[in-house]
């Protein structure tokens, strides 16, 4: 106990010297403060620091911006190609009838065409009854050598035939007017059991268009036309009337 009594008598005694020998030191007044100098030259750019971590993801929110208004128009573009043709679309509604139109001039009779003929002496090649001797070839539109008559103005036509057979005999009216091709028209049979000559005849009125053709025919099994130098056998055709215009 004596021990640290008087350690801590030294110790008082030490601080207690200490501070009087400060308290008698002659200190200076405190100086004013300078003027500011003038700002330095910016530092040099320091280096480039190493990349931050990657930060977490932010939040999502279910937010619907708002829509904005509509932008001008763009420039035209090219023209497309040309596409395909579509189908044909339904009829429309007729039309309102039109006016008359002014008459026409008066037809010239003395102008108009006027196909006839008029042939005999009938043979059979290849089942076409062809007449070779001409009676009447007003236009030309008979041909002898084929037996056939070609159209070259339209209307409608007569046309009969007078044939003399010494047996059963039929007889076609063959054209290409019609529309089923080259099959027979109009068929006339005679049947002649006592083989005596009688006469198979027939005729008929047709419309024929440019190009269309009318001759007779007769089938294999009935070829009992008589010659021409016993007796006469005729086919004859003729307009009746143009078409108009």
């Amino acid at each position: 106990m004596s021990g640290r009594l008087l350690s801590l008598l030294l110790l008082v005694s030490i601080v207690s010297e200490s501070a009087f020998s400060q308290s008698n030191v002659c200190e200076a007044q405190n100086g004013r403060d300078g003027q500011k100098g003038i700002s330095g030259r910016p530092g040099r750019p320091g280096q480039k620091g190493d990349r931050g971590e990657t930060g977490a993801m932010g939040r999502r929110h279910d937010y619907t911006a708002a829509k904005g208004d509509p932008g001008d128009p763009g420039i035209s573009g090219e023209p497309g190609r040309e596409g395909t043709i579509g189908p044909r679309g339904p009829e429309g509604p007729a039309g309102d009838q039109g006016l008359k139109g002014s008459k026409g001039p008066i037809g010239n009779v003395e102008n108009q065409k006027r196909p006839a003929f008029s042939a005999e002496n009938p043979k059979v090649v290849d089942n076409v009854v062809v007449f070779e001797k001409i009676i009447t070839n007003q236009e030309n539109m008979y041909e002898k050598a084929t037996g056939k008559f070609t159209c070259q103005e339209p209307g409608y036509y007569y046309f009969t035939f007078q044939v003399v057979s010494s047996g059963n005999l039929c007889v076609n009216i063959m054209t290409t007017s019609q529309s089923n091709g080259k099959s027979p028209l109009l068929t006339f049979c005679d049947v002649n059991a006592k083989r005596l000559q009688q006469v198979n005849s027939g005729g008929t009125v047709l419309l024929l268009n440019q190009g269309h053709e009318v001759w007779l025919e007769t089938p294999k099994e009935s070829r009992n036309i008589a010659p021409g130098s016993e007796v006469s056998s005729v086919f004859s055709g003729f307009m009746l009337f143009p078409l108009k215009n």
